[in-house]
């Protein structure tokens, strides 16, 4: 039989990866998507072929760097909820949200691109997506968000600020908080008009981001 931790990566291995996530997290945060692996490669301290054996494309760095501040953002949500207001825990961990897309473009980039996330996995997507629902129906009940807001227009309003934090970023990085308090102010209760149309579900709003990212 085959000893176990012979498949154990090693630990030069796993510290290589660390290095080339890091840098990659950084340069992608700087440049966006139009970040070069040879570039990446050189602030991880390590060769171009070191950062294919981790990841044999751009694309599954790309990937692996988003899933990672996506779990930060996830861990935030959770620990928004024992919050004892509900509508201040939502409105930070939203605007925690926007920050995470103004520090990593790529992240800002690939949300502007279209309502969904294809580098997300879809256990990743239904956790944020979940936990952020969860935080919305509790600020409703307490009466601090208004009560015509749905799932769906949820995540609208973050692919919304998502574009807009990407446009931002190439004229005033600061831009994004004008942006982000006229979003917050249309959430509150008692300052705005019903919201006109009908309410979307998830599964319609998953229709219409397959249709934008089709062929």
């Amino acid at each position: 039989m085959t000893d176990p931790s012979a498949r154990r990566p090693r630990a030069d291995a796993v510290r290589n990866r660390e290095r080339v996530l890091i840098a990659a997290e950084a340069l992608f945060a700087e440049l966006g998507l139009h970040a070069q692996t040879d570039d990446i490669a050189a602030r991880a301290g390590v060769g171009v072929g070191t950062v294919f054996r981790h990841f044999p494309t751009k694309r599954d760095l790309v990937e692996a760097v988003i899933a990672r501040r996506t779990e930060s953002l996830i861990a935030d949500a959770r620990d928004a909820a024992a919050d004892p207001s509900p509508g201040q825990a939502f409105r930070r961990l939203f605007a925690q949200a926007a920050e995470l897309l103004a520090r990593n473009r790529a992240i800002a980039e690939e949300l502007a691109a279209g309502m969904d996330v294809p580098a997300l996995a879809p256990s990743a997507k239904q956790a944020l997506f979940a936990a952020m629902c969860q935080l919305a129906a509790r600020a409703q009940a307490s009466g601090e968000l208004r009560a015509d807001l749905c799932p769906a227009d949820i995540v609208m309003l973050v692919s919304c600020v998502a574009h807009s934090v990407e446009l931002a970023q190439r004229i005033d990085p600061g831009l994004r908080r004008r942006f982000l308090a006229m979003v917050l102010d249309g959430l509150r209760p008692g300052a705005t008009t019903p919201l006109p149309g009908r309410r979307l579900d998830l599964e319609e709003l998953g229709r219409l981001a397959g249709q934008r990212t089709a062929p």
